[in-house]
């Protein structure tokens, strides 16, 4: 399978006093628009999570060994404009309080910390809502 049949998608979590926060990303418009999680291909090396720590380190700057990593062991498959595609959800919560992630200009335009429940309304697609409920689960946030 090529990068453009598996995807990875990321959350990035943080605690704080108030509560958990996900980071969400505003994609560009000409790259479909709306708020999402880190989503990105996986290269055809690599294993999902890989494809994951890449793809966090590439659209955030974060170290993906500053925090835990969770397999939320749920995937998509789906028809992709390629063909026959498959996406793997995963969550990183950051060990510290986590700084404001390198945007990549050509990705998104925009990024911001949000509750679990003001992400959970802003995202479109039922898969992240699905991985976003598990991964809260996951931080003791249900």
């Amino acid at each position: 399978m090529s990068n453009r049949s598996r995807k990875a998608q990321v959350w990035i979590a943080r605690r704080k006093v108030s509560g958990v926060e996900v980071l969400l990303f505003r994609v560009r418009e000409d790259r479909g628009g709306g708020w999402h999680p880190v989503t990105g291909g996986v290269d055809p090396e690599e294993s999902f999570i890989e494809g994951a720590k890449r793809e966090l380190a590439e659209e955030t700057g974060f170290d993906s060994d500053l925090g835990v990593w969770f397999d939320l062991e749920i995937e998509l498959k789906f028809e992709s404009r390629f063909g026959p595609a498959k996406e793997r959800a995963f969550g990183f919560c950051l060990a510290g309080p986590g700084a404001d992630p390198v945007l990549d200009p050509k990705e998104h335009v925009e990024s911001r910390w949000e509750s679990i429940d003001r992400a959970l309304d802003l995202v479109a697609y039922e898969f992240q809502r699905d991985a976003l409920r598990r991964f809260s689960c996951y931080l003791g946030e249900s």
